[in-house]
């Protein structure tokens, strides 16, 4: 009977590993983590392991989907340094423009817009070790925004796209070099 409920159970966890790779909601791939988690830890305790599978149902059930959990509702913010010089500029339909296809870019993925102004330092520096998604800036020989960000971020390239047919915006991706992590 013990091998027909391991059979079992491993095919469970077969398809869970699956439904993991191919599933598309974060919240809904963490459940499925943790039902990963508790499969293998019955497992374990089938197998006569009751030590890994306390462990299993302590890490791989609760402490790993907390993790992603937090990591997942911090990431719902796109903060975005604005270094325009307000001080010095004409507020023209085009300017207007470029805030109004932010909030509605933030709006569409369901994140926090958060516009932050004043920090100095490189553009790879920030958008590296200060984690800044967005910096805004403009070009006066060119009389265009140029919106810098991370060429490796999905957001950014979303953003590209959506850039496209506006002549005076430029969106720029940064290369990112190596760290000293």
């Amino acid at each position: 009977m013990n091998e027909i409920i391991a059979f079992v159970l491993q095919i469970l966890l077969i398809i869970i590993a699956i439904s993991i790779v191919l599933h598309k909601e974060n919240f809904t791939i963490i459940i499925l983590i943790a039902s990963f988690g508790l499969v293998a830890a019955t497992l374990y305790a089938l197998n006569q392991a009751p030590d890994v599978a306390i462990a299993e149902v302590a890490i791989g059930s609760a402490i790993i989907p907390l993790i992603y959990v937090i990591s997942i509702s911090r990431q719902r913010e796109f903060i975005v340094l604005d270094r325009v010089n307000h001080d010095n500029f004409e507020l023209d339909e085009e300017n207007i423009q470029i805030y109004e296809l932010l909030t509605s870019f933030v709006e569409t993925y369901d994140l926090k817009l958060n516009v932050t102004a004043g920090i100095e330092g490189s553009d790879e520096d920030l958008t590296r070790e200060l984690n800044v998604d967005l910096i805004i800036s403009y070009n006066d020989e060119r009389k265009r925004f140029e919106l810098k960000g991370k060429s490796s971020s999905i957001l950014m390239v979303r953003l590209k796209e959506l850039c496209q047919d506006y002549p005076f915006i430029r969106v720029i991706g940064l290369k990112e070099g190596d760290t000293l992590d």
